[in-house]
């Protein structure tokens, strides 16, 4: 018995034996409650957040739902008509404003003949000569007949010029009439010698560019706008920039073509525009520029989408 030793030293082995195990098992006790705490947290926060989502969703589809039960009201019921109403009325409206810049065009391009040339005619014609056709518009003046004397057309037209007659100084065209000389190279009588002349000139100063918008589809030609104009002058450079495109009621467009004065312009003389964006030249007389253009094709596939949707 002696040999197992004493019962004293025997408990405070066996003591310090588990002491071991058991601060092992406050550690592990620690570790698994602050992990467990974490959880808590963790599953606390998800479920926040998947209430929120659904209290989120909620309200959402609420605002969804009584913004169908207003649409399907009947306060909106007849807004897609109304709509197409007054695309109708803008519509109807833009050819009504092109209608009266039409007939503004008109007017500013009319220039009223005056009386006071056809008097000025009578004194700058010599004795010796008379008038056998006489034409007078709101652009031109045009004098023909007859002088025994060359000299005399000449100074007619001179008298003109320095009347300020015409816009610009014009040359007469003046030729001997032969109709008298009965197959004779010169007249045996100098009286049968005698000059047809002719004396034509613009009379006035200025002269009206106007341009017009048009939309083109398989079916229909439009005008996006009223006619502009501006007032330049004689045989003076025009200009007008930014043609490439043209926005109307939200909606751009594209030039496709160009006429001046209802003729066409070649491919090479668009493509010359197109690259520019400027249409550009002499403005010898009245001008009428007329732009057509096609709606893009980026808003056309937009506004398909749109629709499909």
């Amino acid at each position: 018995m002696a040999l197992l030793g004493s019962k004293k030293g025997y408990s405070k082995s066996d003591i310090n034996f588990f002491e071991e195990f058991s601060a092992s098992a406050r550690k592990a006790t620690q570790v698994l409650a602050v992990v467990v705490f974490a959880g808590v947290i963790i599953i606390g926060i998800t479920l926040a957040i998947l209430f929120y989502d659904i209290w989120r969703n909620y309200n959402v589809q609420k605002d969804i739902d009584n913004l169908n039960a207003t649409l399907a009201s009947d306060e909106y019921a007849g807004l897609e008509l109304r709509s197409q109403a007054l695309q109708q009325e803008i519509n109807d409206k833009n050819q009504y404003y092109y209608t009266l810049t039409e007939m503004r065009r008109v007017v500013d391009e009319t220039n009223a003949a005056t009386t006071d040339i056809a008097n000025l005619i009578g004194e700058c014609i010599p004795s010796d000569a008379y008038v056998t056709a006489y034409e007078l518009t709101g652009e031109s003046l045009s004098i023909s007949g007859c002088t025994f004397s060359y000299y005399d057309a000449a100074n007619i037209t001179y008298m003109l010029n320095q009347s300020d007659v015409f816009a610009s100084a014009v040359v007469p065209s003046i030729e001997e009439d032969d109709s008298l000389r009965n197959g004779e190279t010169t007249p045996t009588n100098p009286i049968d010698i005698y000059y047809d002349f002719n004396i034509t000139g613009n009379i006035v100063s200025d002269v009206v560019v106007s341009v017009g918008h048009y939309a083109t589809s398989d079916t229909s030609v439009i005008a996006l706008s009223g006619i502009s104009s501006q007032v330049v002058s004689v045989n003076s450079q025009y200009e007008f920039t930014g043609v490439n495109t043209f926005t109307a009621s939200g909606v751009t467009y594209t030039l496709t073509s160009v006429s001046i004065n209802n003729v066409p312009l070649s491919n090479e003389e668009i493509a010359i525009i197109q690259s520019t964006g400027t249409i550009t030249g002499l403005a010898s007389e009245n001008i009428e520029i007329s732009l057509f253009y096609a709606q893009s094709a980026v808003e056309e596939t937009t506004e398909g989408e749109g629709g499909a949707v």
